[in-house]
């Protein structure tokens, strides 16, 4: 008769470990980003630095109980109705699409405008996700990207770069 193994200890999940340290930076980054808004001058009850500095905490709170369950050997499960693999190889190709994206967007929101910068954005989003119908993502991204700059301009009141279409919209 064989015995049974003694149980080992749970290995330390690295992307697991990777994401609490990630939330815990963001909420330290915040809390200290929102040191720096002025107050309004008003004599106001709720400063503009409230809402931010409740949000800053509590990011920064749930990344050490992350950090915590982390250390104690806790992995994040995908949930019952997903079907996959937790061991599978990470295949970060979408997420560097996204944010190639993102990061080329930024860069060109001022010298192209907010338009076209955003439809960047979108556009290669859909890509990541396997869209391939060019036409109709370059159309959807530029009606998305217009109209979110128009609720935001007229809607708001804020000021958003048009870069080459100024003066037309």
């Amino acid at each position: 008769m064989t015995q049974p193994a003694p149980p080992t200890e749970p290995a330390l999940s690295l992307p697991d470990l990777a994401v609490a340290l990630g939330i815990t930076a963001l909420g330290v980054l915040l809390f200290f980003g929102t040191q720096r808004i002025a107050d309004s001058g008003m004599n106001t009850v709720i400063s503009p630095r409230v809402f931010p500095l409740i949000v800053s905490v509590g990011l920064t709170l749930l990344g050490v109980i992350l950090i915590a369950a982390v250390l104690r050997g806790d992995r994040a499960q995908p949930a019952v109705e997903e079907d996959s693999d937790p061991d599978a190889p990470v295949n970060l190709a979408a997420a560097g699409i996204i944010l190639g994206g993102f990061l080329i967007g930024a860069f060109l929101l001022t010298p192209l405008g907010f338009v076209f910068g955003t439809a960047l954005m979108y556009f290669s989003v859909a890509f990541a996700f396997g869209e391939r119908r060019y036409g109709l993502m370059l159309l959807i991204s530029l009606l998305v990207a217009f109209v979110t700059y128009e609720l935001f301009t007229r809607g708001l009141g804020l000021t958003l770069p048009p870069g080459i279409l100024k003066g037309l919209i």
